[in-house]
């Protein structure tokens, strides 16, 4: 039972609430449809969607390949469903099987109804905002990257940073390297035993500095990042071979390894 309410909570986050769900209901009936209208719909459309929901929702399949292969993005096995492409073709068919005008266009308002319905505007301001920079990252990442970049001793450094800056570093700059990236979190393959150790730590509001920095010394990393609104640790870290080098935008404070 485990597994299944697993996937059952995969599948709820996908559709998204009420108006995925609507979503999903046209998608059924359109597979009815191409179910009844004949054996090329059903080759081309309904079996292969059937399998897909059946591996989906398979406990088994989730147990032994999800778990191990996809951990965090399970629910891209549905973007293989025909989803769009099958209530698109299945109004069209029953509009076009109308032989009235009128209620040709009765059927058509209703289809886009229904669409409206099962959506929401993507124009607002949740979604929207204005540029901040030319890269559209936050400004804490670039600082953090320019000044190490100011400080390079060869093409590159490694550095470790929160885990909110980790996916905007590594956009920004080649020449900034991440000891762990999107990966600490299992998004799609694992790390190494003591980079994961390092994440866990920065995950926590009261990080084992003596670890980190001893980490980070052993793998070469010359700059340690903490966010001083999350982590508590002492500001003066010489005794770990780390001194404060910068304070970014007021939060981020830089440690460079003592030399």
């Amino acid at each position: 039972m485990e597994y299944v309410h697993a996937v059952w909570s995969e599948f709820l986050n996908f559709i998204g609430g009420r108006g995925g769900l609507l979503h999903w209901l046209l998608f059924g009936a359109a597979m009815a449809c191409c179910f009844f209208w004949g054996k090329r719909e059903r080759r081309l459309l309904f079996w292969p969607s059937v399998l897909v929901l059946f591996l989906f929702f398979n406990p088994l399949f989730f147990k032994y390949v999800g778990t191990r292969f996809l951990t965090g993005v399970y629910w891209r096995l549905l973007w293989m469903l025909p989803i769009s492409f099958a209530i698109a073709y299945a109004l069209t068919r029953v509009a076009a099987g109308v032989k009235r005008d009128v209620l040709r266009v009765g059927v058509i308002v209703l289809a886009c109804a229904c669409i409206a319905a099962s959506g929401r505007a993507i124009f607002t301001g949740e979604t929207y905002r204005e540029k901040e920079n030319e890269y559209e990252l936050p400004d804490a990442a670039i600082h953090i990257c320019d000044y190490v970049m100011g400080q390079l001793q060869s093409w590159k450094e490694t550095v470790i940073v929160p885990n909110e800056l980790l996916c905007s570093i590594r956009q920004y700059s080649t020449s900034v390297c991440l000891l762990y990236g999107r990966n600490a979190g299992g998004f799609i393959s694992d790390i190494g035993e003591e980079e994961a150790a390092v994440y866990a730590e920065m995950s926590s509001e009261t990080p084992d500095v003596a670890f980190v920095t001893r980490v980070a010394g052993e793998k070469n990393c010359r700059f340690i990042v903490f966010n001083t609104d999350f982590h508590r640790i002492p500001e003066d870290l010489t005794g770990y071979g780390y001194e404060l080098a910068a304070v970014i935008d007021d939060v981020y404070a830089v440690y460079r390894r003592a030399e």
